[in-house]
């Protein structure tokens, strides 16, 4: 503890000491006020177990019950199938290509 939080903590509990009693009456109605308007609006000691099993209940009928995913591949259209068979024509070439493009020989200029 720092020596200015142990000067304020002095100076607050002699303050605290030296306290009227209508004030420290008013202080601990006051206090008494505070704590009884928390304990109000708290909400009842089942509450919270009781929304959580009904969430994981709902979360478990829904995996339970909706149908699986299908694969994407196993769906593709026409024209996917199309684009990836090119894809693969070109990767198959890419021998011939990169021969074509390291022959210097049909140049010109």
């Amino acid at each position: 503890m720092t020596d200015l939080e142990k000067q304020l903590q002095d100076t607050l509990r002699h303050s605290e000491n030296e306290l009227d009693s209508a004030t420290a009456h008013r202080l601990v109605a006051a206090r008494n006020m505070a704590l009884n308007a928390v304990n109000q609006h708290r909400w009842p000691g089942f509450f919270i177990p009781v929304v959580s099993m009904a969430a994981i209940s709902l979360l478990a009928v829904i995996l339970v019950f909706l149908p699986p995913t299908q694969n994407l591949q196993q769906n593709s259209s026409p024209q996917e199938e199309f684009m990836l068979s090119e894809e693969i024509d070109l990767y198959e070439d890419m021998e011939f290509y990169s021969w074509l493009a390291s022959d210097t020989s049909n140049l010109k200029g």
